[in-house]
């Protein structure tokens, strides 16, 4: 048996009582399983024009480009591009980084061996 203070008495459930108005207000007099929400586009399927062009071939003066994230990674056969979010930035950085080129990935494990050491 447990120690005292440590359990709580099994109480009788309550019986159930039908939703409020303001409870019917306020979820609209829906229950049950919610609904799904918006589609939301995974990177790489994001249909936002210009996103991930190569940055060399855009005029980074536009102001249409305010706010957009140039990334690229250096060793990479990848280009920069230019990225309308940061969750598209993140997809094209993880792109350019599988994109190293085989000098780039032997620095990369030098570098790692030297921390380790």
């Amino acid at each position: 048996m447990a120690a005292p203070g440590f359990t709580a008495p099994k109480k009788k459930a309550a019986p159930k009582k039908s939703a409020g108005r303001a409870e019917q207000e306020w979820n609209g007099g829906s229950y049950g399983m919610p609904q799904p929400g918006r589609p939301v586009e995974t990177p790489g399927q994001c249909r936002t024009p210009r996103c991930g062009t190569k940055a060399d071939a855009l005029d980074e003066s536009d102001p249409a480009l305010t706010g957009w994230t140039r990334a690229g990674v250096y060793g990479s056969r990848e280009p920069d591009r230019v990225w309308c979010s940061g969750q598209c930035a993140a997809y094209g950085v993880a792109l350019a980084e599988l994109r190293l080129t085989a000098a780039a990935r032997r620095l990369v494990a030098a570098r790692q061996e030297r921390a380790d050491v």
